[in-house]
């Protein structure tokens, strides 16, 4: 939608429905379950270190390898872009790995004090929209900025405000196992609890829908502050409770099957998908009419959904 759609479409209802399902229930919910899943994994922190790096690493490679068209363009000097924005653009790997980084820096100070963590994931968000950019007159500054908090057209997934959500996701495994909530909360609870914030993550859609569609702009979706922070909190404890609901009444149904693989084989499932995606939309971008789009999306998940499997059978492999 965002890179292949015709700007009216975009702008349309369709196009504000489709970047909703791209925000709250993605990046967010990516980012919780990492940090819920490093904070299972007692691991040194040298691991956090070379796990940071090489994140961060594959992030700017992806970078290059996806925009791989257009910078071929920007060489024969056919493209007047500026390729540094797309090498070093911020997205969600590189901000994995920092965040990876500095999660193992905290767990030297903090240990398993799960209330600090909690604090400190309000408090990044809640500074973000007050922190200074450093300017526009040393572009090492301006990268650094970027992946830090500034809000520059390349930096999608700055650490300030995203690392919240790692924070969050750390914090809840450590309070999960230390009152026992997850085999306290069965799915009754799930049934319960989930209805309510549905409800009312549903009554103040159009707000977060705005959020979402507006990603790049002050405030918007890429560079959110502490309200809309609190509104993905409301919404992803429903989204998690529904999915529970999901995998214990249709949990074995082919549907619900395909996307626990995709979530499983996610981060060379995105890979694939933004190297498709990233270098035809050089050629097309923003030039689709709206049934061009489900075709699109629909070849794409295919072709990404094979070439992971492929990937998936080829790891077996050589593992052996």
């Amino acid at each position: 939608m965002e890179l292949f759609a015709k700007q009216e479409i975009y702008d349309s209802i369709i196009g504000k429905v489709s970047l909703f399902l791209g925000g709250p229930p993605c990046a967010p919910v990516f980012m919780a379950v990492m940090g819920y899943f490093i904070a299972s994994s007692e691991k040194p922190f040298i691991y956090f270190f070379k796990r940071g790096i090489i994140l961060f690493t594959g992030g700017i490679i992806l970078n290059i390898a996806r925009s791989a068209n257009l910078l071929h363009y920007i060489y024969i000097g056919q493209s007047p872009a500026d390729p540094f924005f797309y090498i070093f653009g911020v997205d969600i790997l590189s901000l994995a790995g920092l965040s990876i980084f500095i999660i193992g820096l905290l767990q030297l100070i903090f240990k398993r004090n799960y209330i600090f963590y909690f604090i400190l994931a309000i408090f990044i968000v809640a500074i973000t929209p007050f922190l200074p950019v450093f300017g526009n007159s040393e572009r090492l500054f301006d990268f650094a900025n970027a992946f830090l908090w500034g809000n520059f057209g390349w930096s999608y997934f700055p650490v300030f405000p995203w690392l919240a959500y790692v924070l969050i996701g750390f914090a809840f495994r450590f309070a999960a196992e230390q009152y026992k909530i997850l085999e306290k909360f069965g799915t009754n609870n799930s049934l319960v609890f989930s209805i309510p914030l549905l409800i009312a993550a549903g009554i103040t859609i159009l707000y977060a829908a705005e959020i979402a569609h507006n990603l790049k702009g002050e405030g918007g979706y890429y560079h959110h502050g502490i309200l809309y922070f609190g509104w993905v909190m409301l919404f992803m404890a429903g989204y998690i409770m529904f999915a529970n609901l999901i995998e214990e009444y249709s949990g074995k149904s082919p549907l619900v099957r395909f996307v626990k693989w995709v979530g499983k084989n996610v981060t060379i499932f995105y890979i694939f998908q933004w190297l498709i995606i990233g270098n035809i939309a050089t050629e097309i971008f923003k030039t689709q009419k709206k049934y061009n789009l489900i075709f699109w999306f629909l070849g794409i998940t295919a072709v990404v959904s094979i070439l992971t499997y492929i990937w998936g059978k080829i790891k077996i492999y050589l593992s052996k």
